[in-house]
């Protein structure tokens, strides 16, 4: 007895600080920049190594091609990343904006990665914002830490092969916070236009819109396809679809873009088995702590017979699941299902309002405590900066 009264004395004392903190000024802006410190600490800039590399306008040629021609097919090897981009049109149309590419140096090219690392502090408001309309500053606090300490927050950083998936996931959130309905589907758009994922991705943002319309009440067919196309975010979101499908028919008509799939292409169905068996612990490492909630939404929503929004929301992750395994960089393609998280972390919140600080402060150490990996073709645990003294050294002996 004497146990548990000691326990939550300190829980009590733990969450008292925070309150505290949250009742400072800006402290949501303050917030943003600590785990912005935090995750620069935690994970070393993996575009950094750029800055080292002898011919960047021959190792990043598809890139800076890109950006020269952004209409243009692209004809790099099928196997490789550069045979990819040919939809990916926002970070090179911005990269033109900045007048980078045209030097060709590995010091222009660093700039559109640091942009990406800059964009994690207002990601992190963003998401303060987010969590905090539906539970306590305290929670919210908790789970966006936990967020940060997960694979989602470190690819602001880990990025060397122009993936800009922290754009992408940028521009998701944004889609998701942001209430102007022209906002909403420009950057959603964006998204879009960074990596074919991100369309995977607008059904979860969807859903997440009909639940923030319904009150998170959605029980029936009706319930999530109900729509007042001029006045509900919801119905802009189908309309982002629409044009992301409209704009890429287009330019596989007018000007013969294509991505290219299968085999060869590292992009198949029949990877799914191989995949699944070898590299399973892709699924956990991903999203950490995070899947606790997950699994508590489910759970509840099960108990109170929503079978409806419980299937969607395991849908949703299967397909996301589906796909990330059916190429080889399983953890940058399973991240893009956050927004599902973020749905189920809310809805775990709204059941649980007792212990939810608990739960939360739980999450927070699951994620701390796992180390955030990299799941491509081999398990690569993502280095600390703290701990990057050698690499550092070499960047700044470059400069």
């Amino acid at each position: 007895m004497s146990f548990y009264v000691s326990r939550l004395s300190t829980d009590n004392y733990f969450f008292n600080i925070i309150e505290n903190f949250t009742q400072t000024r800006y402290w949501q802006l303050k917030l943003s920049l600590v785990l912005f410190g935090l995750v620069f600490l935690t994970t070393y800039p993996h575009y950094l190594d750029i800055l080292v590399e002898p011919a960047p306008r021959t190792t990043f040629s598809y890139f800076f091609d890109k950006v020269a021609s952004p209409l243009s097919p692209v004809s790099f090897d099928e196997k490789t990343h550069g045979s990819k981009i040919a939809f990916r049109l926002t970070v090179p149309l911005l990269a033109r904006l900045m007048n980078i590419g045209f030097t060709v140096t590995g010091k222009d090219l660093v700039l559109v990665f640091l942009l990406q690392s800059l964009l994690l502090i207002p990601f992190l408001l963003m998401l303060i914002r987010l969590f905090n309309r539906y539970m306590d500053s305290v929670s919210t606090v908790l789970l966006v830490g936990a967020c940060s300490a997960t694979y989602v927050g470190k690819a602001f950083f880990w990025d060397y092969e122009c993936w800009f998936d922290g754009y992408a996931y940028f521009f998701l959130l944004a889609g998701m916070v942001l209430r102007p309905r022209w906002l909403v589907f420009s950057a959603l758009l964006l998204a879009c236009w960074t990596d074919e994922r991100a369309v995977i991705a607008l059904a979860s943002v969807y859903l997440f819109h009909r639940l923030r319309e319904c009150k998170f009440e959605i029980s029936t067919i009706q319930d999530l396809l109900r729509q007042r196309p001029f006045s509900q975010t919801s119905a802009v979101v189908l309309l982002v679809g629409i044009t992301y499908g409209l704009g890429r028919l287009i330019l596989t008509t007018v000007y013969g873009l294509k991505t290219p799939s299968g085999l060869e292409a590292g992009v198949s169905l029949s990877f799914l088995p191989y995949q699944l068996k070898h590299r399973l612990i892709g699924i956990p490492f991903t999203f950490e702590g995070l899947w606790i909630p997950f699994v508590l939404a489910i759970w509840v929503l099960l108990e109170a017979k929503n079978r409806l929004l419980a299937s969607l929301l395991l849908l949703g992750t299967f397909v996301h699941i589906i796909i990330a395994y059916c190429v080889f960089d399983i953890s940058r393609s399973l991240a893009y299902a956050f927004p599902l998280l973020l749905i189920t972390a809310i809805i775990t919140g709204k059941h649980f309002v007792n212990r939810k600080k608990q739960i939360m402060m739980l999450v927070l150490v699951v994620c701390l405590l796992i180390p955030t990996h990299y799941i491509v073709m081999y398990i690569m645990q993502i280095p600390w900066s703290l701990f990057s003294f050698k690499e550092f050294s070499q960047v700044i002996q470059t400069l």
